[in-house]
């Protein structure tokens, strides 16, 4: 039994090179290793079954495509559920600290909490003063 064409070895090594680098975009995304050797074994045989058998595997065509170009286009973490459905509890829905747009909380008064009489005052402050409008600069 003799060793394959060097074409086809060359073939198969130009593939593996170029399914490295979906397969790694998986591995980002948390697929376990035996996946992600199944995946680019797969990318490998359909990429040199299309180029060596060419006309009748026309129609791996399409499917080559769609498995080389779904983990780039995906975000990782849409890939890893994908493939890890029923595994895992989900994530929480924000993550992170929640805003607060409710109304300010005030301190209730307590017992020793009297108003001193004449500390509040109705006369107007500095941050009371009107804003100037149109009317209040000359015409040049």
């Amino acid at each position: 039994m003799g060793l394959p064409a060097p074409w086809l070895i060359a073939l198969a090594v130009i593939f593996a090179v170029l399914a490295a680098i979906p397969t790694r975009r998986l591995s980002d995304a948390g697929i376990r290793p035996g996946w992600l050797a199944a995946y680019m074994v797969t990318l490998v045989v359909l990429g040199v079954t299309v180029v060596a058998v060419r006309g009748a595997a026309r129609f791996l065509v399409p499917f080559l495509v769609v498995l080389y170009i779904a983990p780039l286009v995906a975000a990782p973490e849409t890939t890893a559920r994908w493939l890890s459905r029923g595994r895992r509890p989900p994530r929480p829905v924000g993550s992170g600290p929640g805003r607060d747009v409710g109304p300010e909380d005030h301190p209730t008064p307590g017992p020793d909490d009297h108003p001193t009489p004449g500390a509040h005052s109705l006369a107007p402050g500095p941050d009371d003063r009107p804003t100037p409008g149109p009317e209040d600069h000359p015409a040049p």
